[in-house]
């Protein structure tokens, strides 16, 4: 059996068409049909259709081998050889004389030497290579000066309230909205203001405190916990009225014959690790700790002052407005009018 009727027998037997076959050897279906009508004049040449033949072969499952040698029998390599070596005038002197004639050689067509084009990559790959480090040396200069703002954006204020606790038995943890703020006793920690606010109060071995708090103003909380199974409590301490004694009751106050105008003291400063931020004019301001927490954000109003305890990082969004005091030292303004500063104290 011819290797084309095999081929042809085993592709219909598996129930395969020619186009099954295309798109598993991605062979044209033309080739294919002339591989198996062994039509040669259509293939194209000997290697490439004997690729072909094995392709198919081995698509099929058959052993490509002894195929392969079948079609070496009808196309001997040296018949290709001849035919494409030489041309039709060759061809008839051969079949008339038994002698080949060979065509003179052509010169080879004359290029650029070898040198003079090493030396044109040579230049561009050295004009790329500047150009590119020329390009990231423009981008890291005037990239960075486009992109930065050129005015101060005012950030969104919040209102901000301050929330005291303390506790019965102190020391217990504060949250509020599960955001832990610390031991018991806080003084005047600050907050965003809000309508609604969860605030927990735990101990360990005493029953948890927990009130849902409305943080429209500042709140001081006095919490009472109780052992566990009790119910704790927390009541809002009033502030104490000085008491005045019978004798300065009775007495009637002295007016002056001539008024005395009142001499303004300077605020006192700062105690030992404290850190006090005196604002002039409006300024959004950070403050964190050491471990990166939180301890304000917001814009106080002006004329007004917040102290921290010492090793805080601060933030101003216009250091003009805003005069730093520290324990030990004389005021100073935080920066200049408009300038975005950090430091840490």
């Amino acid at each position: 059996m011819s290797f084309g009727n095999e081929l042809k027998t085993a592709r219909e037997a598996q129930g395969l068409s020619l186009q099954d076959v295309a798109q598993r050897t991605r062979i044209r279906t033309d080739y294919l049909r002339a591989l198996e009508a062994q039509d040669l004049p259509v293939l194209p040449e000997r290697t490439l259709t004997r690729s072909y033949l094995q392709q198919y072969a081995r698509a099929l499952g058959l052993d490509p081998a002894p195929l392969a040698q079948e079609y070496d029998r009808l196309v001997p390599q040296s018949r290709e050889l001849t035919q494409a070596t030489l041309g039709p005038a060759s061809q008839a002197t051969r079949a008339r004389t038994g002698r080949v004639s060979v065509p003179p050689r052509r010169p080879p067509r004359p290029g650029l030497p070898v040198g003079l084009l090493g030396s044109v990559v040579a230049v561009a790959l050295v004009l790329g290579v500047a150009g590119y480090f020329g390009y990231t040396a423009y981008q890291a200069q005037h990239g960075a000066t486009a992109n930065a703002p050129t005015t101060e954006v005012a950030l969104p204020s919040t209102r901000q309230v301050n929330l005291t606790v303390s506790s019965t038995p102190t020391g217990a943890r504060v949250y509020v909205d599960n955001r832990y703020l610390g031991l018991t006793p806080i003084q005047g920690w600050p907050l965003d203001a809000r309508d609604r606010a969860e605030l927990r109060v735990e101990y360990g071995g005493r029953q948890t405190y927990k009130e849902t708090l409305k943080l429209q103003s500042d709140r001081t909380l006095s919490v009472k916990l109780a052992p566990a199974g009790q119910v704790s409590s927390a009541s809002t301490p009033t502030p104490s009225t000085p008491r005045v004694s019978a004798t300065a009751a009775r007495t009637p106050a002295r007016t002056p014959s001539t008024p005395v105008a009142a001499t303004p003291s300077a605020p006192a400063p700062p105690a030992a690790g404290r850190v006090r931020l005196s604002f002039r004019g409006a300024s959004w301001t950070l403050v964190t700790d050491r471990s990166g927490r939180v301890l304000y954000r917001g814009t106080p109003s002006p004329g007004t002052s917040r102290e921290f305890p010492s090793g805080v990082t601060i933030r101003t969004g216009n250091a003009g407005q805003v005069t730093v005091l520290v324990s030990g030292r004389a005021a100073q303004p935080f920066g200049g009018a408009g300038q975005v500063v950090t430091r840490r104290f």
